[in-house]
């Protein structure tokens, strides 16, 4: 119990939670003499802590990450991976950078599947910013490192979104005459890969990995504790709802 206990009054004296406790302070402050100005302090901690607070991220993620599940047996004659993030320049596979959590999840799912069906990858990802190097070519080297061979690899180094990973994948499908490709990506990111893949005209089978969350809820105390994590998973679900009005 000490541990739960000092690590929600941990949360409270790091952001987000000194954020909130600072907004409470100045609510607290103004009372008298600004009623009205202490009352929107209130409300934006209150807005702040339910953004921060893990058991509604939690719960809202858990809800949409579960929408798809790996499927048992696997009926497809392509694997597309779609990549999530990388490092331009940082020591990695072959010097050429780092991949971020997201898409090291996917290729190691990737890589995995590979070894059962020996179905040929198609890496779909571009560069994006200056300094995230190029992500495709990073998983693609990544792959290889890890057991596949490079003629096992087609590449889409040119996509930025994915909308354009869709787009870019569609090509390569159709030139190589694949009719089931399945999808994998993160299971947060899975619901808006397969809405623009459809807009393609591609139905895809989805293969979600990389879940953050548990599909069942447990409790402790915690899951109260205003936490930079919640408020980064909040982030993203609101991004991948507004992601499915991109055309």
């Amino acid at each position: 119990m000490m541990l739960y206990i000092l690590k929600f009054i941990f949360s409270l004296i790091s952001p987000p939670g000194l954020f909130i406790l600072l907004a409470l302070l100045l609510a607290l402050y103004l009372y008298r003499s600004h009623k009205r100005a202490a009352l929107l302090s209130a409300l934006l901690a209150g807005f702040m802590y339910l953004c921060c607070m893990p058991l509604l991220s939690d719960s809202l993620l858990r809800a949409w990450e579960y929408r798809y599940t790996p499927p048992a047996d696997i009926s497809a004659d392509a694997i597309v991976v779609l990549t999530g993030g990388a490092v331009g320049g940082a020591p990695g596979t072959g010097g050429i950078g780092g991949l971020t959590g997201d898409t090291l999840s996917r290729a190691v799912t990737a890589v995995e599947l590979y070894r059962k069906s020996r179905l040929p990858i198609i890496v779909s990802g571009g560069q994006v910013f200056a300094d995230t190097g190029n992500e495709g070519r990073i998983a693609k080297q990544t792959m290889i490192s890890l057991g596949v061979p490079e003629s096992a690899i087609l590449l889409d180094d040119t996509s930025r979104n994915t909308a354009e990973n869709a787009e870019h994948t569609r090509g390569i499908l159709t030139e190589h005459g694949f009719k089931q490709p399945l999808l994998i990506t993160s299971a947060y990111h899975m619901e808006r890969a397969v809405h623009h893949f459809k807009n393609q005209g591609v139905y895809v089978i989805p293969y979600p990995t990389d879940y953050r969350t548990s599909p069942q809820f447990a409790w402790d105390m915690n899951k109260l504790a205003p936490s930079a994590s919640a408020l980064a998973k909040l982030t993203m679900l609101v991004k991948e709802v507004l992601g499915l009005l991109q055309r």
